[in-house]
């Protein structure tokens, strides 16, 4: 089954969403939820169904209304996103046929989409929703999308309409696959017991009860325990952490418990997130508002938690327990006085969850031997004020920057403070109290003389380390204290609503500070033109889904790593330099062939012809001869019998190096050390001197814009098969440029470019990243194919696509104006500096573009640009949509700006 994709193996893009159903015998009830299949253990699956897109629907036996409508309404693309997209969905309307919008948004709130763009998915995804999204409508009872008069220019005839929802099948719960009655009667009949599970290096053990657990844990005190697998997994996959022992609890009734006492809710540590998050939704609706800020202030971080699949597996317990920095439940939980029931063999106890935050070494800190077996969140009291807060790069899906959770207690009818509690996370390594601090406020009144003795002093106690950036730095002592004021601001809006007259209020234009922000589903128009003379077989301008669009949405278009594995077929991973700039002294490969299942290691003594290409004066380059010029940079690879292994030995290749000087990483140091990739472009028209002699005025300034990374959803992918013939080779490759990889596959192997064929089917996402590297790593791909006389299979995991590919050029622009009082430019002096980095790649051509587009849509009598591209220890940048235009046009208009502002014009009159 190879509709499920493999995007970033962290759970982080959704491709590879599946759906899991369980049964719960006690209840009677079948529990579906979506989770990221890349995250999730076989072992973790026992008694469980799995659905993938296939068991959703097919162009063999029946496509599913979800599938249809996504394709019908142009919502795929490239269409490697579009099978998660679909999990998602699916598993959504499984639990709730008829959903809001706010449900939609965020089942799809883990999915990622690089090329396609969110509309059209969720113009389909408003399809299946109860109510109406789209404008109020009219007093006439029509839409505005059916009234195009108001909009649009009556000369020309254009519709709005992209998809006919008269062509949708129906959606019909009672047609769904059932869940299968042999795991039910399983679960129903069979006794519990123990499971081991055995495999290459390791055992997976999933106890049955708390008694079993406590006494492998006493066995085995450094096995960790796995629920959802969030934290153990990517620190196994991309950090390289092993555990011979896993213990899996998530069995066991009392990790499992969900109890209401008299002092609030208690919780099992094996609780999912998403359960939390209705246990406490449900609470609070039930119990007066007085009791539930806590619960609100839990909530509120648990909204915006990672994505819907992460939550659903993703345990109470594992996020306490990690005590990761970045975790945003723990400084809320620890803030309000949440307790911790602990088990070990022999003894039980009871501890407050802020004692494990607390500095120092702590006689209540958890012993390697302690269970997490519950949470107890207490309600809220009289006079007692709990606010959490998160600032993300963005808003869901993504560790945050700082967070916060506070509480205050007054004294009995007062704004005197008689308890207050301050915790953060992402400050420093793990979540940190502010003591101090609340000791130092209790008896104050809070009111603002409180509020500027607090931010000094919560600044002074959370010392951020000094090694990161003092950008960063500044940045989180101001979120430090903006989480303060907000809490201040918030507390003071309550106390206010409650007793006018002795509290203040807050100013007005404060007060869209207290507002939740709110996703809102985009309004957006679509047009095209109607000719009616034009035939009924001409689909150009028309809304036609295209031809993919089913197979992408069932899962049944093939990729490079879809095609069916070749017989005798080989697996090949890179082993790259770890420095900049150095010569290789050695390189040792005798641990790795060790390896099981290790057939060959390939270095470019294997080249059988090229292994440079000289397309200027710099080589591009397949295996690092004698030096390397990035970190990166192949040097040689490994091939095995499965991925795994070959991973495996890729990791144990050593190679020793002597380092070189100068490295070179940035544009300044390029700059500095005359490192530049010929030829340098000019552009000049006018006299630009004289012209600054006559100017009004003149502005100098610079603008430094950083890269970016493609991040195709689809990484870099290579299928070499040889033909036994001729050195005739088949390449199956993920690329841009096919013609190229033939060319560069030929050169490399030495033979006439048309014994190999070089086949593209689809691509899943490139935007300019997979055109020069790509036939680099099909050359390796190649070679070592040509040396065993295997086919070799290269996808390149999203960490090591990252490391070795470049992506958008970071470029500075230099720029000196010279215009008129009344906003005329009459003279513009630039220079652009563009990262290319270690090899030319099309660094050149990115120059030229930027160099060439600078003017835009305005007309500069006098003008002078020069364009150098740096040559840098950097991984090659290269192509990416917009080539060089996107930096220069903003250095164009930052300037424009400028004027605007200096002459006191508006830019568009500028």
């Amino acid at each position: 089954l190879t509709g499920t994709k493999y995007g970033c193996g962290g759970g982080g893009c959704g491709a590879c969403t599946v759906m899991i159903s369980t049964y719960e015998p006690a209840s009677k009830k079948i529990r579906h939820y979506s989770a990221n299949a890349c995250l999730l253990p076989i072992c973790s699956l026992y008694g469980v169904a799995v659905t993938t897109v296939e068991g959703v629907g097919s162009t063999k036996t029946r496509v599913h209304p979800v599938q249809e409508r996504l394709a019908k309404c142009h919502g795929s693309q490239c269409g490697f996103c579009t099978p998660g997209m679909v999990m998602s969905i699916y598993t959504l309307l499984r639990n709730h046929p008829e959903p809001t919008s706010e449900q939609m948004i965020a089942a799809l709130a883990g999915n990622l989409c690089r090329c396609t763009g969110y509309r059209p998915i969720l113009d389909a995804c408003k399809t299946f929703c109860k109510e109406s999204v789209c404008c109020q409508r009219k007093a006439n009872g029509k839409c505005c999308l059916d009234e195009e008069d108001d909009l649009f220019d009556k000369e020309e005839k254009v519709f709005t309409r992209l998809f006919s929802t008269h062509e949708f099948q129906p959606l019909d719960p009672t047609q769904e696959l059932i869940f299968p009655p042999e795991l039910m009667r399983m679960a129903e009949n069979q006794p519990k017991r123990t499971l081991f599970f055995h495999g290459e290096r390791m055992t997976w053990i999933s106890p049955v009860n708390l008694k079993e657990l406590l006494d492998l844990k006493a066995a085995h005190p450094r096995a960790p325990l796995v629920v959802g697998n969030t934290s153990v997994g990517p620190e196994m996959k991309f950090k390289g952490v092993f555990h011979p022992i896993v213990i899996a609890p998530a069995r066991i009734p009392d990790l499992n418990v969900v109890k209401c006492t008299d002092d609030g809710l208690t919780l099992g540590a094996a609780c999912s997130l998403s359960l939390v998050k209705d246990i406490l939704t449900n609470a609070i609706s039930e119990f007066p508002e007085e009791k539930t800020k806590v619960f609100c202030a839990v909530l509120q971080q648990l909204r915006t938690l990672g994505g819907e699949q992460i939550r659903n597996v993703a345990s109470l317990g594992g996020n306490i327990i990690s005590r990761k920095s970045t975790s945003d439940l723990n400084p809320i939980l620890a803030a309000s006085n949440c307790m911790l029931s602990l088990a070990s063999r022999g003894r039980k106890r009871q501890i407050p969850l802020s004692d494990i935050f607390a500095d120092g070494v702590c006689t209540n800190a958890i012993t390697p031997e302690d269970i997490l077996v519950s949470v107890h969140i207490p309600y809220s009291r009289k006079g007692e004020y709990v606010s959490a807060f998160r600032q993300a790069p963005r808003r869901e899906n993504a560790l945050p920057i700082t967070n916060a959770g506070m509480r205050v207690l007054f004294e009995e009818d007062t704004d005197i403070i008689k308890d207050l509690s301050i915790f953060y996370g992402g400050a420093v390594s793990t979540t940190i109290c502010a003591k101090q601090t609340c000791w130092t406020l209790i008896g104050r009144h809070w009111n603002e003389e409180m509020l500027d003795e607090a931010c000094r002093l919560v600044l002074k106690e959370i010392a951020l380390p000094g090694s990161a950036s003092s950008e960063k730095v500044d940045y989180k002592k101001t979120l430090i204290v903006s989480f303060f004021y907000r809490f201040f601001l918030e507390v003071l809006h309550s106390l206010n609503t409650m007793d006018p007259c002795h509290y203040c209020s807050i100013p007005v234009e404060y007060r869209s500070i207290l507002q939740d922000f709110k996703t809102k589903i985009p309004q957006s128009i679509q047009v095209y033109q109607a000719k009616p003379s034009q035939s009924p077989q001409d689909p150009v301008g028309r809304p036609i889904m295209h031809q993919s669009g089913i197979k992408h949405a069932t899962g049944e278009a093939v990729y490079v790593d879809d095609l069916p594995s070749v017989d005798g077929e080989l697996f090949l991973a890179v082993v790259t330099s770890s420095r900049a700039h150095a010569k290789i002294v050695s390189i040792d490969t005798s641990e790795a062939l060790k390896g099981p299942g290790v057939f060959d290691i390939i270095t470019v003594h294997d080249v059988p012809a090229r292994n440079e290409f000289y397309y200027y004066d710099d080589p591009e380059i397949v295996f690092a001869r004698n030096k390397v010029i990035c970190v990166g940079q192949i040097v040689c690879a490994v091939v095995a019998d499965s991925d795994v292994h070959a991973k495996q030995a890729a990791a144990k290749v050593k190679i020793e190096y002597e380092i070189l000087e100068p490295v070179i990483l940035t544009i300044e140091e390029a700059i500095m050390h005359n490192s530049f990739f010929e030829p340098k472009r000019k552009l000049e028209q006018g006299n630009v001197e004289q012209a600054f002699e006559t100017v009004d005025d003149i502005i100098e300034g610079e603008i430094h814009i950083g890269g970016q990374e493609h991040f195709y959803m689809e990484t870099q992918s290579v299928l070499a098969v040889p033909k036994g013939e001729d050195q005739e080779m088949d390449v199956y490759v993920s690329t841009q440029h096919p013609a190229t990889i033939q060319e560069m596959v030929a050169a490399t192997l030495g033979v006439p470019a048309n014994r190999i064929m070089c086949h593209v089917k689809r691509v899943g996402g490139a935007f300019g990243g997979k055109l020069l590297k790509a036939g680099l790593l099909a050359s390796v791909a190649a070679v070592a194919a040509n040396k065993t006389s295997r086919a070799v299979r290269l996808i390149l995991s999203r960490g090591d696509d990252m490391l070795i590919t470049g992506g958008r050029h970071p470029f500075i622009g230099k720029y000196k104006v010279g215009f008129m009082n009344d906003g005329r430019i009459r003279a513009v002096d630039i220079k652009y500096y563009i990262n290319g980095g270690c090899t030319p790649d099309d660094s050149v051509l990115v120059a030229e573009v930027s160099l060439l587009k600078l003017d835009n849509a305005y007309k500069i009598p006098n003008l002078r640009c020069w364009v150098y591209a740096c040559k840098t220890n950097l991984p090659s940048n290269t192509a990416f949509r917009g080539f060089g235009f996107p930096q220069s046009a903003l250095v164009t208009e930052t300037w424009i700006t400028e004027v605007a502002d200096k002459t006191g014009l508006s830019s568009e009159k500028v």
